[in-house]
């Protein structure tokens, strides 16, 4: 990967024409700028500035050359695209600077991520063939940084440890440096067949470089066969007046259930207190199909931030992106800020999107041709006979409704086909706990994001209609604003 920023700038170029203009491309969102993005990586503010790093495949519209790309912002809304920060371009990265995290520490930001190897040769990438290395590098201002440094390697995780151990994310706490990583353990059934089980790993540093195993966090019954992208944090809860421990992760393997675990993989939090009842307390952050893989961070006011990539792996087989013709593909969700309430974290649009120059448009409902724009709607006082909303035509085009406590995303016709625009996307559905009163909505060209009573449950999908396709219209509902930009 020698001169590898140089040949990331030449790529760009040479297909940044065809990106560029197509229809699909977003105005508020992180996006790769050619080629292919997945997750969200070393999110922070430093120096007061917002700095979101990602999985970045620049060589290859479908993923793969492990780069961490880089953007800045001021807002969280208006985006900076910088080079590339690091490659794999070491041994012990060699086959992807894969997913991690930021640290601030005054004038200097830390950045931990794992090295991937993957071994050629005839090995299952389990338990044989795959190296992970937990790395670090430093930077005096987020872009330019260090050399690399390794913290821990095979030989420092637990025996029984498979050889599927990654995503750290650190931070510190009463003096001390904490590592959190996701991780998958070597399980067997009373027959003595193998079936794995996901679970975290907790490490401690007294000076960022030297780590011992402090906790394996391994629920008791099988929860998903892996873990990635761990995230523990502390928010405090508003209606108990009191801190909580909430452990985010991405668990893999989950068996479909009504209502819930509906993607390929999932994403979702617990209190860490429910850990002895995961199964029933795992609390999926988005119920729609394009989530995965999120990072929270706190930045200098002291809000929680969500940022999540809008995608999900290993989806291929089941619906596709659209925008791939044109050289991309993915993209992050808008930042979300997080709430505490009883036991319930609820996800909010950040509020910077209240600043934008939002023009009220008079809607009751009737067809709405946005176009190129932007939207923004919100519904308060929704009756329990329900509420729906139509995007696109009706024979292309997205439903989601909302009656009573059940909300339902779709893309599926009359004819019972799914709709061209969702790439094969077909149905999510929601149980909330409560009636559905409000939803505020988010469509911005090819991706669309629904909040439901004050966050308390979230979709997210990537729609990807023509411009002259995008109209909206609606049932009557109590009271509807709608906003373009």
């Amino acid at each position: 990967m020698k001169n590898w920023v140089q040949k990331v700038r030449e790529e760009e170029k040479k297909k940044g024409g065809t990106v560029k203009y197509c229809p699909f491309r977003t105005n508020y969102h992180i996006m790769p700028p050619v080629g292919w993005l997945n997750d969200p990586n070393g999110l922070c503010q430093f120096k007061g500035i917002y700095q979101t790093y990602f999985q970045y495949a620049p060589f290859s519209v479908n993923g793969g050359d492990g780069f961490w790309g880089h953007c800045t912002s001021t807002d969280l809304l208006h985006w900076e695209y910088h080079d590339p920060v690091m490659a794999p371009d070491i041994p012990e990265d060699r086959s992807g600077v894969y997913s991690g995290s930021g640290l601030v520490e005054g004038e200097e930001l830390t950045l931990f991520y794992t090295g991937n190897v993957k071994l050629p040769g005839d090995y299952d990438y389990i338990d044989a063939g795959r190296i992970s290395s937990q790395m670090m590098a430093t930077t005096k201002d987020g872009q330019h940084m260090s050399e690399k440094r390794k913290l821990l390697g095979p030989e420092d995780y637990p025996e029984h440890m498979t050889e599927h151990v990654r995503d750290p994310k650190v931070w510190k706490e009463d003096g001390k440096y904490r590592m959190i990583l996701g991780a998958r353990a070597r399980a067997y059934r009373k027959d003595g067949t193998r079936k794995d089980k996901g679970c975290a790993l907790v490490y401690v540093s007294e000076d960022k470089q030297h780590w011992d195993l402090d906790q394996e966090i391994l629920p008791e019954n099988n929860f998903g066969y892996m873990w990635e992208c761990p995230d523990l944090f502390v928010m405090e809860d508003a209606d108990e007046d009191k801190k909580i421990e909430i452990l985010s992760f991405c668990p893999q393997g989950l068996p479909t259930e009504e209502g819930r675990f509906q993607n390929r993989y999932q994403s979702g939090y617990v209190l860490m207190s429910q850990m002895e009842t995961i199964e029933d307390d795992f609390v999926e952050w988005d119920m729609g199909f394009d989530f995965y893989a999120p990072q929270t961070f706190e930045d200098d006011k002291g809000r929680r931030i969500l940022i999540g990539w809008a995608g999900v792996p290993d989806t291929g087989e089941e619906h596709r992106n659209l925008s791939v013709e044109n050289g991309w593909q993915h993209c992050l969700t808008i930042p979300r800020e997080l709430t505490l309430q009883n036991g319930k974290i609820l996800q909010e649009p950040v509020h910077e999107v209240e600043s934008l120059p939002w023009k009220v448009e008079n809607w009751n409902g009737e067809r709405f041709f946005w176009g190129k724009k932007t939207v923004r709607l919100t519904v308060d006082n929704i009756s329990p006979e329900g509420w729906r909303l139509c995007v696109g035509g009706p024979e292309n085009g997205a439903t989601f409704s909302v009656k009573e406590k059940h909300a339902e995303l779709s893309f599926l016709m009359e004819t019972g086909e799914a709709a061209a625009c969702g790439g094969g996307r077909k149905k999510r559905t929601g149980i909330l706990e409560m009636d559905v009163e409000n939803v505020e909505i988010l469509i911005d060209s090819s991706i669309m994001e629904i909040f439901i009573n004050g966050g308390a449950m979230v979709f997210t999908t990537r729609i990807y209609l023509k411009e002259n396709e995008r109209e909206l219209w609606a049932s009557k509902a109590g009271k509807q604003t709608l906003c373009v930009l």
